[in-house]
């Protein structure tokens, strides 16, 4: 069922394949991020003072990109299986079916988290550390005892890191999961939609999103106790199993749920 050498040649044909379109996938990202960044810039009335730039901004940004980014790669992965001249091709590989998903999570998963952190230090590190001269200048030009150098200085511009964002207790698990989860909807969707896969992924992604917020806004919970399973005092109850079962059980599912309907292409 599973051969390493196959496995290795079924990457480097996928990669000859399909580099092209994962780097032009990358490249708009990155001109993505510095348009926003320059934006940023250009509506800032002294870079010195944006929040956007501090390191608490560079993670939230660092976040939205790869939350908004992630899935929509992982959707376009089995892209080709849209097409019939290009789907027949795909599934006649020499591999077999479970070599062809798990290839399918380890770019997902691990190749493209580690390719965006990359190229989001490409534009941070510099645009950071000259947020942070700027920062520093308009610090010292500033009376000593005027209120924004009390301001400036509880402000904190230093270079945000991809691996700073796990830090905390549980915190790689909560983001690895929830992004594992976003990228198994948008793989299945993609293999489940046999016509306009994209189109019908988001949309119900979108349903499934209102029906959550809802389902939130009537228990009135606001998603806490789904958190609190990765807090320092972990509910001991029911309730400890029953979010155990969710955290692990949604991606594991969801990409479960990828293979079969990978299966059923492959048979029909």
């Amino acid at each position: 069922m599973f051969d390493l050498a196959r496995f290795l040649r079924l990457a480097r044909a996928q990669w000859s394949e399909q580099r092209r379109t994962w780097l032009w996938f990358l490249g708009v990202t990155l001109i993505l991020h510095f348009v926003l960044l320059l934006i940023d810039v250009l509506l800032s009335d002294e870079i010195g003072r944006d929040h956007s730039f501090t390191h608490a901004g560079q993670m939230g940004i660092y976040f939205l990109g790869l939350v908004v980014t992630a899935p929509v790669f992982a959707g376009r992965y089995f892209l080709a299986m849209a097409r019939p001249e290009s789907a027949g091709v795909l599934l006649m590989r020499p591999a077999s079916l479970f070599e062809k998903w798990l290839l399918a999570a380890v770019v997902v998963l691990v190749a493209y988290p580690l390719a965006y952190s990359l190229l989001f230090n490409v534009l941070n590190v510099p645009m950071a550390l000259y947020a942070q001269a700027a920062h520093e200048a308009l610090a010292a030009s500033q009376p000593v005892d005027s209120r924004n150098a009390e301001i400036l200085g509880g402000m904190d511009y230093r270079v945000f890191l991809p691996w700073q964002a796990f830090e905390e207790d549980g915190a790689f698990a909560t983001i690895f999961l929830m992004l594992a989860s976003a990228q198994g909807f948008a793989v299945l969707g993609s293999l489940y939609f046999r016509a306009m896969p994209f189109i019908k992924t988001v949309l119900a992604a979108f349903l499934l999103l209102l029906a959550i917020i809802l389902s939130n806004s009537l228990v009135g919970s606001h998603g806490r106790p789904f958190l609190e399973f990765w807090g320092s005092e972990p509910l001991q109850d029911w309730r400890h199993a029953f979010l155990a079962l969710a955290w692990f059980g949604v991606p594991g599912l969801l990409w479960l749920a990828s293979l079969f309907a990978l299966q059923e292409r492959e048979v029909a």
